[in-house]
């Protein structure tokens, strides 16, 4: 995957507040935060998260994962953010804007613990992400990719006004290494409603 760097002018904030959720760059003291959430959701994850298969780590490594995740974002590489609840006191999730697929364009990935799924979390996430990408960074395009068989995660574009552009057969691995096709969906600047909720 072609990974690109975001010029200084096009950071994206490093702590974003919705109604419900705090969204902010991953801090290394989160590490026992985080390993709450993902040891209490691995049977949901691991089908569809291919990280989730090496969980759970050790704390140690979790630390070490979390300081990449940090200069990742301070050097406009990548930028990982965890959804927490808004006094950030339990990590319901983890999202992200990743600059891999090409210039003036953005991917989306988000995941949530088991407990915080169908309440809107990850739409509430993603809408936000979606306008900062589109509003502030002036970017032309976001995409969500997601595994067509995973229809939670399908829901979420397909709520905020995604346009599904094409599934691409075989093109990725599942968790347990099977071929797998990929949903690709589309958010482009200019269109009305971008990453907002349809009614």
């Amino acid at each position: 995957m072609t990974t690109a760097h975001l010029d200084a002018g096009k950071r994206p904030p490093a702590r974003i507040v919705t109604a419900r959720l705090t969204l902010r760059a991953w801090q290394p003291g989160d590490a026992p935060l985080i390993r709450e959430a993902i040891d209490s959701s691995l049977a949901h994850l691991r089908p569809w998260m291919p990280w989730a298969v090496r969980e759970p780590l050790p704390l140690e490594a979790t630390v070490s994962l979390l300081e990449r995740f940090r200069d990742d974002f301070a050097a406009g590489l990548d930028f990982h953010y965890g959804i927490f609840t808004r006094d950030e006191r339990e990590v319901l999730g983890g999202t992200g804007l990743h600059p891999r697929i090409g210039p003036d364009a953005i991917e989306i990935g988000y995941w949530l613990r088991e407990a915080a799924t169908r309440r809107g979390y990850a739409t509430e996430a993603v809408s936000s992400l979606t306008r900062v990408a589109l509003e502030e960074l002036g970017l032309s395009r976001v995409e969500i990719r997601c595994d067509p068989r995973n229809s939670a995660s399908a829901a979420v574009p397909r709520r905020l006004g995604y346009r599904h552009v094409t599934t691409l057969e075989a093109n990725a691995l599942t968790p347990a290494g099977e071929p797998r096709d990929t949903m690709v969906w589309a958010q482009t600047a200019g269109r009305a409603g971008e990453g907002r909720p349809r009614p």
